[in-house]
């Protein structure tokens, strides 16, 4: 399932005062891209100064630290922080794209804006804050798994105007995902896999189950895994 996001982009000419140019750009947010994207913190940021003059710095910059092509930042929402002062931090949410039609996982996204967070700082003009991510604190997943968080469609939102831009961006929920180990599986790691149901050990060996896996009791005059 895909979902649309406008963006209007509308220069003027500053000399003749009259409208120059006019770019309509249709965007289709897929639920792979929201899996697969990251939510920055900006600093002292309005919707409106991000969209103009910033919009380009922070695709600029994003695309210089991740070494992908600015038409390859794709920016679906921008939404002040509810549980911060008002107007302290906006929310910036978008993905980028890989070459084949995939996009950077929301790991490497999250671990390459960390790393470079003093150099998109600087080439953005904006603060970054670190990331704050707080669906996962609670640790939910079973198991010792690692959480990932996610985000997921929730509705499309009003437009957002500055002086050049109008901007209709989509308000997504924060969401989780675990990463299971071999030999679990559920949406939190909590059910253990009967590895043994396959019967995966040869020549007459008794497969006996594990944490996590099995181990084979081999007949006599074998050996091996």
């Amino acid at each position: 399932m895909a979902f649309p996001s406008y963006l209007f982009l509308n220069f003027s000419d500053g000399v003749h005062r009259i409208s120059a140019q006019c770019v309509l750009r249709v965007l289709i947010i897929t639920e792979d891209m929201l899996g697969s994207s990251v939510t920055v913190r900006l600093q002292n940021m309005s919707q409106e100064h991000f969209l103009s003059p910033l919009l380009s710095n922070f695709l600029e910059g994003v695309s210089a630290v991740l070494s992908v092509p600015v038409e390859d930042v794709f920016i679906f929402n921008i939404q002040p922080d509810l549980d911060a002062a008002p107007g302290s931090i906006l929310n910036v949410s978008f993905s980028a794209a890989l070459p084949g039609g995939h996009f950077f996982p929301s790991e490497a996204l999250e671990e390459q804006l960390y790393l470079n967070r003093p150099r998109l700082t600087s080439l953005t003009q904006m603060e970054v804050l670190p990331f704050d991510d707080n669906v996962c604190l609670r640790e939910p997943c079973q198991n010792y798994m690692k959480c990932i968080s996610v985000l997921r469609f929730n509705s499309s939102a009003p437009f957002i105007s500055s002086p050049s831009i109008l901007f209709r961006p989509i308000h997504p929920i924060a969401g989780l995902r675990c990463r299971c180990p071999v030999g679990f599986t559920g949406d939190y790691c909590e059910t253990e896999i009967n590895l043994c149901y396959s019967n995966p050990c040869l020549n007459g060996g008794v497969c006996a189950r594990r944490e996590g896996g099995y181990t084979c009791i081999c007949r006599e005059d074998y050996t091996g895994e």
